[in-house]
C-alpha cells in the first residue's frame, strides 16, 4: 500500500513481515541465534528490499536479550544494521526485546531478574530512539504464556530450570518483568506503543467425554492469564494496569486447536468441523480487552502455506466485518527457518524458502514460493477491499451494491462454482445468498450466517412442505425477503430459474443468469423449469454459461451471453503436489488408488467403477462425495471400492495427494450432456493422470491430456495405461496440465465478470436482436474463432522391424536384446506378466511365488545388471505339511518326523520301485525296474531343475519313450514308489493339475533330476535334514519392490518402443499387421509372441487354417487364484514355501514376508495361498468367501491363529498359469508352431511355446528368440523396406 492505511495504525502497513529471532538455549544445550541461522543478519538489505513487491512496510524483528547483554554489558551492534537500513528504506521495525532468551548467569526466579530486564529495556530503547521515531512499537517479552509453559516442560536450559513451580511462578515473574520493562521503555519514548503477544488457542474435550470438559475449559482459559495480569484483572499485586495491555498480539498456527487429554490436533487442512473459526476467537479477545489487535504471527508449513494465508485474510475480514479492531497480519516467518532442536530440518514455512546448496552467497539464497506469493496477493486484495481505510469509494460497506443470489445449491454443500465466484465477488459487492426454503413447523423466519467475508447466507424456514422455490412457497418467502432487500436496486443473480417469480418485488437494477447446469435434464427436475428458464432468459441483462456446451446451447437465446467455463483454485489444489500430504482416511487403503470426488448421482456411471474393481482386484477405488437421488445399494460393492462420503473442501487436495489416477466416470446421458466438471482442472492442478468418459467439455478442450474412454473395457485400459506411464510421459503430462491450469483461475474469471457487471446497463427485460456472431454454426462446423481439438484420423500403420507381444520376462528379455526398431506391447499397466507385484496396505505381493535361481552364468549376470544392490540371496526354506507335521522339501528326501508307518511305507515303496518289484497302479503284473526313468518336478515350481530344457528336453524324452510309462500317474508310482505316491505325489499333483493324472503324458519330465538315491531317502527318514536340497536350495530375490523390481529393472535398458495398456485385438499375418483395441495399427517385419498360444491363434481369426484353430483349441491349461493375506503379526513362520497335499483348499503357500522383510507392512507379515482351478475343477468359492476359507484353512494347519487380524486381503487371478501335458499336446503344439513359423511369427516362453519354463529360462528363451530374429532378417534392414 503506497499510503498510510488508517486501518493498520499504529502500523505502517496492514500486512507485515516477521523474522524468526529466538535466542534461547534449548533443553539440549544448543544456544540459538535464529537471525544468524537464517542468514538474515548477512542479508538485511536484500531481505527488506524483497518486501517491496508486496507493499509491506512494517516488519517484526527481535533484539535478543541473551545476545545483547554479556557480563552486564550491552552490545547492540547486532541490531544496528537492521535499524539503519529500515530507516533508510522507510520501513517500520517493531522490535521484540526478549525472545525466550536471557543472560545465562541470570536466574529467572531471582529478585534480580526484574530490575535487570528493566535496565536492559531502557538501554535498548535509548539505542533505538534515533531510528524508531516518536511512537515506536515495542514488544517487551514475547509470549509470556508460551514461555511459562516452556519452563514447565523444561524447554529452556537455564538456571533453576527444574524448579517444581517453574510454569506458575515463571509466568508471574515474566509479567513483573514486562511491566517494569514497559515503564523503562516509556521513560525513554513516552509515546511508545506496547505490543503484548501470546498464542491464541482453542481446546475442547474429546467427543463423548463430558468429564473432560472442565479440563478443556481450564486449558483454554489459561491463554488469557498473562494478558489479564498485565492489565490488572488478575493478580493485581503484580502491578498490572490497562496501560500495559496496549496492543494485543495474537500468534496463531494450524496446531493451535486440539483435544485435551488425547492432545490430538484439530487439523485445519482436513477441515476438522470442531475447529472454532479464527474470526470468532478474535472477536472473543476483542470483547474481553477492547484493545486493538494484531495477528502477530501466522503461517503454515509446506504445500499448505498459500491456502493458509488466504484463510487468514478471510478470517481477518470476517472479524473486521463483525466489529473487531484488527490492525494487521504478520507473516511469520517471512524467511524460512530451521527447527530449534534440529538445525538440519527447515520448516518450509516462509514466503521465501532458502537454498541449502552451494557456498557463500549461494547458500541461503532466497527462493520465493510461487503458490504462497500468488495466495498472498489474493489475500492482500481481499483485505485491501474489506479491511482497509484506503479501499476505493463504495467499498468496505459504504455505498457498496448488493447482489441477491437465488440458488438451488446450499452454500455448505459441495464447494463449487457458486461459492468460488461469489466469495470473490464479495470484494466488490455485498452478497446475499438465498437458499431453497427448509420446512419449519412454526412462523416463517430467515436463518442468517456469514460463511465468507461480505457474504450472508439466508436459509428461509417456512411452514410449507413443497420443495425448492415451489409456487406454494412464494407467499411465505416474499415477506421474509423484504427483510434483506436493500434500499438501492440490487443485482439479482439466478442459479435456478424456479425463483424467478420472486424477482418483481426486489426492484432489480440488473438481472444475471449464471447457468452452470442444464437443470431440466436432471432427475426430479420441476415441470415448470424449462418455461421458467425461457422467461428468465427474456428478462436477464447478462447470461453466464458454465461451459462451452452450455454456451452453445444458450448463446442463440440471449444477446449478452458469455462463456465462463469452470476454473480452478490453483493455490488450494497444488497442495496435492506434495504426495506425502495424504489424507489419513485413506492411509490404510492400498495402492494403486484410483479416485473420484464429487456428487454421486444419476450422472455417475457405476458400471465403470465396477469394471475397474473387477478387472483389477489389486486396484483400490476411492469415491469421495455424497450419494444423492440414487439408492446407495445400487452402487457396486466390492472389497476394493471405498465410499468415503462427503468430505470438506479443505481436505480434497489431501485425497488427491494419495491417488495414482483421477477418475471422471460420468454416464453418457441427458444429465451429463452439458456438464463442465470443475474437478477436471482441480485434478490437473494435482498433475495426476485423468481418465474420463467423453463428456464434451472435457474431451474437446482437454482430449490431448485426459484419457477418454466410454466402455468399461476402454475405461479399464485407459487406467492401466495411466498407471503404466513412463517418467517421461508423466513429466510431459504434468507440463501440459501446468500450462492449462496456469492460463485460468477463478480470480481471472471474477475480474471479467466484475467488469461486465459494472459495464452492463439494465435492459429492463427488453430483448435485443441477436448479433450475427451469436447464431449457432452449422452442425459439425466449428464456430468462428473457436479452438477445436479434432479427433485424429486413423492414419497409416506404424512400421516396426519386430513387434513383441507380451512384456513378461520372455518379452522383456527379447526386447533387451533387440534394437530401437522393436516394439514391445503389453495389455497391462506395468511390465512383468505373471511376474508382476502389487501393493496393498503396505504389503507387497507377487502374482504367485517367484524366486531367482540358475546355474547359467548369463542369467546370473542379468540378475546383477537388473537389480544391482537390490538383490539378496538366501537359503530356500521349502517344507511339506502333511500328517500334521512339517517335513523338508522334497518330500522323498526328508521323511523324518512322519508317522513310523508312513515312513516304512515310503521306504519300502521306493526300494520296490528301484528294484523292479513294484506293482503297477492298475493292479497288473510287476514291471521292470526304471533305472532309466527320471523324477518329475512334482511341485511345478521348477525345483527339479530345467537347465537343459531349451536344448531339447522333448528330444531327450522321445529317445526314452519306449521305456517310459504311458501316463503321469503310472510314472509317479514307478519312480517314487507306492508310499511316496500315496502320501504326497498323487494327492499333491491332483490338487495342482486338476485333471486325472492318467490323462497326462511324461515326455515333459526329461532332463530334470536323476532317480532318487535310496541312501539319501533312508538317511532323510532316520534324522532331520539340516539344509535345503535341490538346484534352487539357494535363491535370490529383490530386497525391495517384490519380483516386480526384477521386471522393472529391464526398463532403463530397453532401446525400442514400449507400449503398455496396449491390448492386441487382431493379428493379420498375411498383411504383417497388428491392430490394438484402441485402434492403432502396426506393420511388422517379424512378430515375436509370448502370449498364450491358444489366445494368439484366436487373434488370427480366419487367417489361421481350421486345422490350426482346432489344434489350438485342444490345448489345455490350469488357472491359479492367489489369495494374498497381510497378517498383523510379524514372523509367523521361518519358511518360504509350504506344500499341502491334503485337505486344504490351497496346494501351496508362498510366505512372501520371508522372501524380503520389505514386502511386509510394519508389524505385519504377508503370505500368498495358491489355488489351482480349471473347467474340470472350478473354484468352489469366490470373493470374500474364498478369502475366509483360506484363513480357516491356515488356522487349521497351524499357520495362523484364531486371534490374528488381517491388515490386507486381496485376490490375484492368473487365468493361464500351468500348461497341461495331455497326450495330444505335443502333436497339437507342433502343428501350430510349424504354421506360425511360416508366417514370420516366432514363439518364445512358457505360454507361447506351451512348455513349462521358470523365469530364468524365460530370460534365456527371450534371448534365444531375439538372436533367431536377428539371424533371420537382420534388424539393420530399414523399416522402409517393409512398406
Amino acid at each position: 500500500m503506497a499510503d498510510f492505511d488508517g486501518a493498520a495504525a499504529p502500523f505502517l502497513s496492514y500486512w507485515q513481515a516477521g523474522y524468526e529471532g529466538a535466542d534461547h538455549v534449548t533443553h539440549g544445550g544448543q544456544a540459538l541465534d535464529m537471525n544468524r541461522a537464517t542468514g538474515h543478519l548477512d542479508r538485511v538489505r536484500e531481505d527488506y528490499l524483497l518486501l517491496r513487491q508486496f507493499g509491506i512496510r512494517s516488519v517484526r524483528e527481535s533484539i535478543g536479550w541473551r545476545l545483547a547483554e554479556r557480563d552486564g554489558h550491552f552490545d547492540f551492534s547486532c541490531i544496528e544494521e537492521r535499524a539503519a537500513v529500515a530507516q533508510e528504506l522507510g520501513l517500520q521495525v517493531n522490535w521484540t526485546f526478549c525472545h525466550y532468551g536471557w543472560p545465562a548467569e541470570l536466574d529467572l526466579f531471582s529478585p534480580e531478574f526484574v530490575p535487570r530486564f528493566a535496565r536492559y529495556c531502557r538501554a535498548a530503547a535509548q539505542f533505538l530512539a534515533p531510528y524508531a521515531g516518536a511512537a515506536p512499537v515495542y514488544s517487551p517479552i514475547n509470549e509470556i504464556s508460551f514461555t511459562s509453559w516452556g519452563l514447565s516442560v523444561h524447554m529452556f536450559q537455564c538456571l533453576n530450570m527444574y524448579r517444581p513451580d517453574a510454569g506458575y511462578e515463571g509466568k508471574r515473574q515474566l509479567v513483573r518483568a514486562s511491566i517494569a520493562g514497559s515503564d523503562a521503555i516509556r521513560a525513554v519514548s513516552p509515546q511508545a506503543r506496547l505490543l503484548q503477544c501470546d498464542p491464541l488457542i482453542h481446546v475442547i474435550a474429546p467427543a463423548g467425554r463430558t468429564d473432560w470438559t472442565a479440563q478443556a475449559a481450564a486449558w483454554r482459559a489459561s491463554q488469557f492469564e498473562a494478558w489479564d495480569m498485565l492489565c490488572g484483572r488478575q493478580a493485581p499485586e503484580l502491578g498490572g494496569a490497562p496501560r500495559y495491555l496496549d496492543l494485543v498480539g495474537l500468534n496463531y498456527y494450524h496446531s493451535n486447536q486440539w483435544e485435551c487429554g488425547s492432545n490430538l490436533r484439530l487439523w485445519w487442512h482436513l477441515g476438522e468441523p470442531r475447529r472454532m473459526p479464527l474470526h470468532q476467537l478474535l472477536l472473543e479477545v476483542q470483547a474481553r480487552y477492547r484493545r486493538p489487535l494484531l495477528l502477530a504471527e501466522t503461517s503454515h508449513v509446506g504445500s499448505g502455506r498459500g491456502a493458509w494465508i488466504r484463510e487468514m485474510a478471510a478470517e481477518a475480514a470476517l472479524a473486521v466485518q463483525h466489529g473487531a479492531s484488527l490492525r494487521g497480519i504478520c507473516i511469520y516467518p517471512v524467511i524460512d527457518r530451521p527447527d530449534w532442536d534440529d538445525p538440519g530440518h527447515w520448516h518450509r514455512s516462509g514466503l521465501w524458502d532458502v537454498s541449502l546448496e552451494g557456498e557463500g552467497k549461494e547458500r541461503l539464497r532466497r527462493i520465493l514460493s510461487p503458490p504462497y506469493a500468488m495466495a498472498l496477493r489474493q489475500a492482500q486484495s481481499l483485505t485491501e477491499h474489506l479491511c482497509s481505510t484506503l479501499a476505493p469509494s463504495g467499498r468496505k460497506g459504504t455505498g457498496m451494491r448488493t447482489i441477491i443470489v437465488f440458488s438451488h445449491l446450499r452454500w455448505n454443500f459441495v464447494y463449487q462454482r457458486p461459492q468460488q465466484l461469489l466469495s470473490r465477488l464479495a470484494q466488490f459487492y455485498h452478497v446475499v445468498f438465498v437458499e431453497e426454503p427448509v420446512w419449519h413447523d412454526g412462523p416463517g423466519r430467515l436463518d442468517l450466517s456469514t460463511p465468507a467475508p461480505n457474504v450472508t447466507v439466508c436459509q428461509p424456514r417456512t411452514p410449507v412442505q413443497a420443495a425448492g422455490f415451489h409456487d406454494d412457497q412464494l407467499a411465505a418467502l416474499q415477506p421474509l425477503l423484504s427483510e434483506i432487500t436493500p434500499v438501492d436496486d440490487p443485482i439479482v443473480w439466478f442459479y435456478t430459474p424456479m425463483a424467478l417469480p420472486l424477482l418483481p418485488a426486489l426492484h432489480a437494477g440488473l438481472v444475471v443468469y449464471d447457468c452452470m447446469d442444464e437443470l431440466a435434464a436432471f432427475r426430479n427436475a420441476p415441470r415448470q423449469l424449462l418455461q421458467r428458464e425461457t422467461a428468465l432468459l427474456a428478462r436477464a441483462d447478462l447470461v453466464f454459461a458454465g461451459g462451452p456446451s452450455l454456451f452453445e446451447a444458450k448463446r442463440a437465446r440471449h444477446a449478452n451471453a458469455h462463456c465462463f467455463a469452470s476454473s480452478v483454485d490453483t493455490v488450494h489444489f497444488e497442495q496435492a503436489l506434495d504426495r506425502h500430504n495424504g489424507h489419513p482416511a485413506q492411509a490404510e487403503i492400498g495402492r494403486p488408488r484410483l479416485g473420484y470426488y464429487g456428487v454421486i448421482d444419476e450422472r455417475f456411471d457405476p458400471s465403470l467403477v465396477a469394471a475397474l474393481a473387477d478387472a483389477h482386484p489389486e486396484w483400490q477405488i476411492v469415491l469421495v462425495g455424497p450419494i444423492l437421488k440414487i439408492e446407495p445399494a445400487s452402487l457396486p460393492q466390492r472389497q476394493n471400492i471405498h465410499y468415503l462420503g462427503q468430505q470438506p473442501y479443505q481436505a480434497l487436495p489431501h485425497f488427491l495427494a494419495g491417488w495414482d489416477v483421477c477418475l471422471l466416470p460420468f454416464a453418457r446421458n441427458e444429465a451429463t450432456r452439458f456438464i463442465s466438471p470443475t474437478k477436471v482442472l482441480e485434478y490437473m492442478a494435482a498433475q495426476l493422470p485423468i481418465v474420463s468418459t467423453s463428456i464434451a467439455d472435457v474431451a474437446v478442450p482437454y482430449g490431448d491430456i485426459v484419457a477418454i474412454a466410454d466402455t468399461p473395457g476402454e475405461f479399464v485400459a485407459a487406467c492401466e495405461a495411466a498407471l503404466a506411464a513412463s517418467p517421461e510421459q508423466r513429466a510431459a503430462m504434468a507440463a501440459s496440465m501446468h500450462a492449462v491450469v496456469s492460463a485460468t483461475s477463478w480470480d481471472a474469471t471474477v475480474e471479467k465478470m466484475h467488469a461486465l457487471l459494472e459495464a452492463t446497463p439494465p435492459a429492463q427485460g427488453t430483448r435485443q436482436p441477436l448479433p450475427a456472431h451469436a447464431v449457432p454454426a452449422a452442425a459439425g462446423a466449428p464456430a468462428a474463432g473457436a479452438s477445436i481439438n479434432p479427433l485424429r484420423a486413423p492414419g497409416s500403420p506404424q512400421a516396426v522391424a519386430c513387434a513383441i507381444i507380451g512384456a513378461g520376462p520372455t518379452g522383456l528379455s527379447a526386447a533387451y536384446h533387440l534394437g530401437a526398431d522393436s516394439l514391445l506391447l503389453d495389455k497391462n499397466a506395468s511390465v512383468g506378466g505373471w511376474c508382476r507385484s502389487i501393493r496393498d496396505h503396505g504389503f507387497t505381493f507377487d502374482h504367485a511365488g517367484h524366486i531367482m535361481f540358475s546355474n547359467d552364468s548369463y542369467v546370473l549376470d542379468m540378475y546383477r545388471i537388473l537389480l544391482g544392490t537390490n538383490l539378496h540371496w538366501q537359503n530356500r526354506e521349502a517344507w511339506v505339511y502333511s500328517k500334521q507335521v512339517y517335513t523338508r522339501y522334497p518330500f522323498q528326501g526328508a521323511l523324518y518326523g512322519l508317522p513310523p508307518a508312513v515312513i516304512k511305507e515310503c521306504i519300502v515303496g521306493a526300494i520296490e520301485a528301484r528294484h523292479g518289484k513294484a506293482v503297477a497302479a492298475n493292479g497288473s503284473d510287476a514291471v521292470p525296474p526304471v533305472a532309466a526313468c527320471v523324477a518329475p518336478d512334482c511341485c511345478a515350481d521348477g525345483g527339479a531343475g530345467l537347465e537343459h530344457a531349451l536344448e531339447g528336453a522333448a528330444a531327450a524324452a522321445a529317445a526314452k519313450a519306449a521305456a517310459a510309462p504311458p501316463n503321469f500317474e503310472q510314472f509317479i508310482h514307478q519312480v517314487w514308489g507306492a508310499g511316496i505316491a500315496r502320501h504326497f505325489a498323487i494327492p499333491y499333483n491332483k490338487k495342482l493339475w486338476t485333471v486325472p493324472l492318467s490323462e497326462m503324458e511324461t515326455s515333459w519330465l526329461g532332463g530334470r533330476v536323476p532317480l532318487p538315491n535310496l541312501e539319501e531317502i533312508i538317511e532323510g527318514a532316520l534324522e532331520p535334514v539340516a539344509k535345503p536340497m535341490g538346484p534352487n536350495a539357494r535363491f535370490g530375490y529383490p530386497l525391495r519392490g517384490g519380483f516386480q523390481a526384477l521386471m522393472s529393472g529391464f526398463l532403463p535398458h530397453l532401446k525400442g518402443q514400449l507400449e503398455l495398456n496396449a491390448e492386441v485385438a487382431q493379428v493379420l499375418p498375411r498383411q504383417h499387421l497388428i491392430a490394438l483395441a484402441d485402434g492403432r495399427r502396426f506393420r511388422y517385419q517379424h512378430l515375436l509372441s509370448t502370449m498364450p498360444l491358444p489366445a494368439l491363434v484366436r487373434l488370427l481369426g480366419d487367417q489361421a487354417p481350421p486345422t490350426v484353430q482346432a489344434a489350438a483349441r485342444a490345448l489345455r491349461h490350469v488357472s491359479v487364484r492367489c489369495v494374498n493375506l497381510g497378517v498383523a503379526r510379524e514372523r509367523i513362520s521361518d519358511k518360504h514355501w509350504i506344500y499341502y497335499p491334503e485337505e486344504t483348499i490351497f496346494h501351496r503357500i508362498f510366505l512372501q514376508g520371508n522372501a524380503s522383510p520389505h514386502c511386509n507392512a510394519p508389524g505385519g507379515f504377508g503370505l500368498t495361498c495358491e489355488i489351482t482351478y480349471s473347467p474340470w475343477k472350478p473354484l468352489p468359492l469366490d470373493g470374500q468367501a474364498l478369502i475366509d476359507r483360506c484363513v480357516r484353512d491356515c488356522i487349521a494347519v497351524g499357520l495362523l491363529r484364531e486371534d490374528d487380524q488381517l491388515l490386507a486381503a486381496n485376490q490375484v487371478d492368473m487365468p493361464c498359469a500351468y500348461v497341461v501335458y495331455d497326450h495330444a499336446r505335443a502333436a497339437n503344439v507342433a502343428l501350430v508352431k510349424q504354421w506360425l513359423a511360416e508366417q514370420d511369427i516366432v514363439l518364445a516362453g512358457r505360454y507361447s511355446e506351451w512348455e513349462y519354463y521358470n523365469s530364468d529360462h524365460a530370460f534365456l528363451a527371450g534371448k534365444k528368440a531375439a538372436e533367431a530374429i536377428t539371424q533371420l532378417s537382420g534388424l539393420q534392414r530399414k523399416i522402409a523396406s517393409v512398406e
